[in-house]
Formats: structure tokens, sequence, C-alpha cells
């Protein structure tokens, strides 16, 4: 067996790109029915074709065997030589299915066996199908498996696969007479979304004209259109629309008490042109199921020693047999990220996880902390004052070099000392003139310190930055 031209595909790229090496330059003899080597400048003059008796694979496991043959334009019986088999493996790199390619023949010319050695692409991605309203995923994967039988809900990160999928579905709507086309996006981890294929569908009349939201009586139906803004009357897509409601919506339920609201799967009809509907579009119905309004139960408090089960239940601010707020809820967390940062915990994380009690309609929540290191001041640095003034600011200033670090001192201390430090030099016949004070505080991880800078500016409009305060 001899290997003759190795293949590989690096799978990080967008665009696949191939490398090729040519290890040897291969004729079978029809004399004698060996394999001989030929040098490469005789490779046209003595090329000789092969009848296929036999295409192997050794090396898949996602991709089936009758797939990677179609991907490979190849067919037993078929008489072909060696740039045709070249072009075959072309075609199975480009198809997007491995990371690596080579082959080897074996055999007589008459009855010649291909060998395709493989490395397939293991990275994979979701592929999703946003606005294709006309269809199921159903119907859409099995369009997709026409072209790609192994298709099973995801394709590899590059390569030639998503151009099939994509085209696949393009013949999907024509089939459906449906006058749109297909348009792809890959997707990347922003926003705390994983990577993904998105396919959606582009000039098929998806502007949302009517917009339903069945089963909503908590909130009357107007209220949902009315804070639906970035749904209604733009094209449609699901995923947009899930994540609109995930993120608009649905806190209309949970300051409410609805902790367990959910919008289902959205239906999508399409509507004839008239009325609101002018030019045509598409109706949009997003069924809401509400649950049952909780109370506020409890909060239990894990992984805490700074400050003690009480002193952070006085922070989250929320009321036995209260309408259990999610939206007063997060409040009470960042106040309770505060009250760590009063101390010094420049990095305290809480993380909640609700328990709830269907049937007394109550919830706990759970709170663990996570406090982190304590910090401590650093060194005060004072721009844009006369070293009298800087040294009359500096004594008011009462946190010193190495006492814990208080977050919310500097706020404080713009407020009130500041202020005071004008007062006073006004008083003493040495008014100041306007200025901005823009206030930065730098943690060094390493030393668990944090300094911190005052700068005093001039309140004009040239200023390049907004300020924290200004000071008349």
């Amino acid at each position: 067996m001899i290997f003759i031209r190795p293949r590989s595909q690096n799978p990080r790229t967008c665009a696949a790109r191939r490398s090729f090496a040519l290890a040897f330059v291969l004729s079978l003899a029809f004399a004698g029915g060996g394999v001989i080597i030929a040098h490469p400048r005789q490779q046209q003059q003595d090329a000789q074709t092969m009848r296929l008796a036999q295409i192997e694979f050794d090396g898949l496991k996602r991709v089936r065997p009758d797939e990677a043959l179609a991907a490979s334009g190849l067919q037993v019986g078929q008489a072909v030589g060696v740039n045709e088999v070249d072009a075959a493996a072309n075609k199975l790199m480009g198809a997007g299915l491995f990371k690596n390619l080579s082959y080897s023949v074996r055999g007589t010319s008459e009855k010649a066996v291909i060998i395709f050695k493989v490395e397939e692409l293991t990275s994979t991605m979701p592929v999703i199908f946003d606005n294709f309203y006309w269809f199921t995923d159903e119907e859409l994967a099995s369009a997709v498996r026409r072209k790609l039988p192994s298709f099973d809900g995801t394709a590899p990160e590059s390569g030639g696969v998503t151009d099939t999928i994509k085209l696949a579905l393009e013949e999907l709507l024509r089939e459906r007479k449906i006058p749109a086309t297909v348009e792809y996006t890959f997707s990347d981890e922003r926003r705390g979304r994983s990577p993904e294929h998105l396919f959606m569908v582009k000039g098929a009349g998806l502007r949302v004209c009517r917009l339903e939201f069945p089963g909503a009586r908590a909130l009357q139906q107007e209220l949902l259109v009315q804070k639906s803004g970035g749904i209604f009357d733009n094209d449609y897509s699901r995923r947009y629309v899930g994540v609109f409601a995930e993120n608009s919506l649905l806190p209309l339920y949970h300051e409410r008490g609805y902790l367990r609201a959910s919008f289902l799967q959205p239906k999508v009809e399409p509507v004839e042109a008239g009325g609101e509907c002018e030019g045509g579009g598409v109706r949009l119905s997003m069924p809401v199921e509400e649950g049952p309004v909780y109370l506020w139960e409890k909060a239990e408090w894990s992984g805490q020693e700074a400050l003690t089960p009480q002193e952070l239940d006085a922070a989250l601010g929320m009321r036995g047999s209260e309408i259990a707020n999610v939206l007063k809820v997060d409040k009470g967390v960042g106040a309770v990220r505060k009250a760590y940062g009063r101390k010094g915990y420049l990095t305290a994380q809480v993380a909640a996880s609700p328990a709830f009690d269907d049937a007394g309609r109550r919830v706990t929540f759970r709170f663990r902390v996570t406090e982190g290191a304590q910090y401590r001041m650093g060194a005060l640095y004072i721009e844009g004052l006369s070293e009298q003034d800087t040294n009359n600011l500096r004594v008011r200033w009462n946190l010193m070099s190495r006492d814990v670090y208080d977050e919310g001192y500097v706020v404080e201390f713009v407020k009130k000392g500041v202020a005071e430090f004008v007062r006073d030099a006004a008083r003493n016949g040495r008014p100041l003139k306007p200025f901005k004070i823009e206030s930065s505080a730098r943690p060094d991880r390493e030393k668990l310190t944090v300094d911190v800078t005052l700068a005093f500016k001039p309140d004009t409009p040239a200023a390049p930055e907004k300020a924290r305060e200004v000071i008349p």
C-alpha cells in the first residue's frame, strides 16, 4: 500500500484552507498487474486508467460511507486516472467533512481498490433554522439530509458543509415556490451565546404586522404589544423574538411575582395585504403560560464570613410575604455587593437559585457567596490643584494607607469632603473656579491594594470626558 496525496484542513478557519503535498505519483502497470512508481515528468505520458472495483474509507465515525462516497463523486466500476482520483480527494476536502485526508491504491488496473484514510472534523456547532416559518425543523432537517445524509443538527465550524446546507434550503424554497433567498451567518460567542450556524430567510414578506399573546391574563395584551416595539413592524426572526421575550417581556411578569412565566414556541401565519398589513406580512402569535404569583419566604445564605446573614438580609431589602419581585431581588443583590465593597471585598460574587413551594405559592432564594480577597487602601493622588490646595484637601481624606478599603468612601468624599473644601476656600478668600472632578480607583491584584486618583479639571465645554461631579 502506497499513500499518494495527503490533504489537511484547519478547522479553526472560517474559509477552509487546503494544504497539498505530493508524496508519490503513481500509475498502474497494465503489464504484470502491479503498482509501479513513475517519475513526475513521465506522469502525463505514462498515466493509465484503472477500473474501480472497490472504494473504501478508513477513519469514518460520524460520516456514513455512502455520504462520503457521494461527496467524492466516484462510483464502483468507473474507469479513472490519477487526475480523477485527485479531483475526488479535492471534493471530499471541499465538502467540509474532514480535517485530514490521504488516499492509496492497490490491486490491478482492472480491479483497483482506492482507500481514503480520513480524519473527521470533530469540532461541530449547532445549525439554527431561524425564520423558515413555512416548515417544521424536522422538515428542514430532512431537506438537508437529501444532500447530507448524516446531518444531525450540527455542522463543522469550517468547510463546505454550510454551503451545502444553504443550497438544500434554497432548493426547498423553490420547490414550495416561496420567493425568498437564504442567508447564512456564523454567530460567534458574543453576548454569552455559544457559536452556531444561523440560516435565515430574506425577502419573503416577513414583516410582523399583527401581534397576539394568547394566554395573557395578568398583563393586558395592549401592554405586551406596547412593550414589543422591537418585534412589531419588523421582519420576523424566531431567534430575535426569543431573546427579546426573555430580556424585555418576561421581566414584566417577574416583577409581579410570576416567576415561572414562560413564552411558548411562536406561531406565524401569512396575512394578506390590507389594513395594518399594507403590503402584506405575518401574524405572530406568542402564547404565554403565566403560572402562579409567588410570595417571598426568606433568603438562605452560604459562603459568607465578613457579613452576617442579618446584615445580608438588610442589604437585600426583601420582606416576608411580599410579592417576590425578581427585579427587586436583583437590585438587592447589587446592594449586597456594595456592602461587601465597603469592607474591601471588591470581587465578591453572589449566585442565586430559587426554591419553590408550589403548594404554598412561596419562594426561598438560596444565595451562594464567594467573597474573594480583601483589599486595602494604597496611595491617594490629587491632580489639577495647586500644592496648597492639594495639601488642604489631602488632610480631609480619612482613609489611610493600609486601612481596609471602602469602595463607597470615594463617592462620599467627592460629595461631602470636596464640597466642604470648596466652601472653606471661598470663606478664606481663595475661591476656586468651576471644575469637574473625576475619580478613579485602580486595584492591584497582587498587592491587594487600591490606588485612588482625584482629577480636577476646568468645567468648560471643551472638557473631553463627562465628569462624575460638578462643583461650582
